[in-house]
């Protein structure tokens, strides 16, 4: 117990160090980003758009920071003969690893944590800030024009253009199908708030495709017309409830990256989805796995870099420049698999788990 104490005193401020360290510079990398569109946006504002980031970088800089306090920590053993007076004692140096493979196992769980329930919101959050409050103000949705938007019950919204005095969306529609029946609201008009669609000078048409191959034999051509054209109606103004957040939607499709706003459990369940086509269940499967993998890195990482101090850190700069090779070999080989899978070169179990096995089995070797 005396050496597990030691190990943690001496790991803990490391840790949190490193920690603080490399969480400002993912900060600092995201405001260097943006900082040609941060001109005259307020302090408070740029802060709080910064603040957004911060669960998702934690669960991707835990692994970097358990790195370098294991490199560090047995790098300073190594300097000190410390783990030959471990192997006379007969203690192992497994065991001198076990405080901060505990340290890994609790930041494995606080990071599977924060995927399921914080990092999702908060990545929303990051890309709703960005386009609804930095580069404009409420008016988000302009990112939106022209594309083809699921909002749930198979309907999808179209809007062709955006008036940037009422931040609202012009030349509205709104189109679901059931087998060759389709239904169409046109509106000059809409906002969207929440998950309510509110639409201006609506027009709703329920169309029957099937008949509309006997209008040209017709015998009552106005009879068929209507068989066509089951359902035809106009107002002033219409609610239209949307499974899909103007926020989410925001996040979703106001660009071309993703942040990953799915939570595990998310991930899981439309990874069981049974009408789901072959390309989006590889994907999702793709991905599950990943948000899995990725946070018990903490847990792999540990051995692999103890191992590898007590050999060659024995002075502070190589032991911090191997943390660094360390964590971007797991990295690169973690999105190569990636990579590797999207492509279908790899199953998406393999292409995500492979990163974890590699280290952990290089890890136990090293250290044996």
């Amino acid at each position: 117990m005396t050496l597990y104490r030691y190990v943690l005193k001496e790991s803990l401020p490391v840790f949190l160090l490193a920690l603080a360290f490399l969480t400002a510079v993912y900060l600092f990398g995201f405001f260097y980003a943006g900082a040609r569109w941060l001109e005259g946006v307020p302090l408070l504002k740029v802060l709080r758009w910064l603040s957004y980031h911060i669960p998702g970088v934690l669960v991707q800089v835990f692994p970097i920071a358990v790195v370098v306090t294991t490199v560090l920590v047995f790098g300073r053993l190594s300097a000190e003969g410390a783990q030959f007076a471990l192997l006379s004692g007969g203690i192992p140096l497994f065991r001198a690893a076990l405080p901060l493979l505990l340290v890994g196992g609790v930041l494995s769980g606080v990071a599977l944590y924060l995927q399921e329930y914080l990092v999702p919101h908060y990545n929303e959050r990051v890309r709703v800030a960005w386009w609804d409050e930095i580069h404009t103000e409420g008016a988000g949705l302009h990112r939106l024009v022209g594309l083809q938007i699921p909002i749930g019950k198979g309907k999808s919204l179209y809007f062709e253009g955006f008036d940037w005095q009422t931040k609202e969306m012009l030349g509205v529609r709104i189109a679901t199908f059931q087998g060759e029946e389709g239904t169409f609201l046109f509106a000059e008009r809409g906002s969207w708030e929440g998950k309510t669609i509110t639409l201006k000078d609506y027009r709703y048409y329920r169309v029957d495709f099937r008949a509309v191959p006997g209008l040209e034999t017709a015998p009552d051509l106005l009879a068929q017309v209507r068989q066509v054209f089951r359902v035809a109606s106009q107002g002033s103004l219409l609610e239209v409830e949307s499974d899909l957040s103007r926020s989410r939607a925001i996040a979703d499709y106001a660009d071309t990256f993703s942040f990953g706003q799915d939570s595990l459990s998310e991930a899981y369940r439309k990874l069981k989805d049974p009408f789901l086509p072959p390309l989006e269940r590889w994907r999702a499967r793709l991905e599950f796995h990943s948000k899995l993998a990725l946070p018990l890195a903490n847990l792999v990482l540990v051995l692999l870099a103890a191992a590898m101090a007590l050999r060659y850190g024995r002075s502070t700069g190589l032991a911090l420049g191997m943390s660094v090779v360390l964590a971007l070999a797991y990295y690169g080989t973690f999105f190569l698999g990636r990579s590797l899978a999207g492509i279908g070169a790899l199953p998406p179990e393999l292409g995500a788990w492979g990163a974890d096995a590699l280290f952990l089995l290089l890890g136990i070797r090293a250290l044996r």
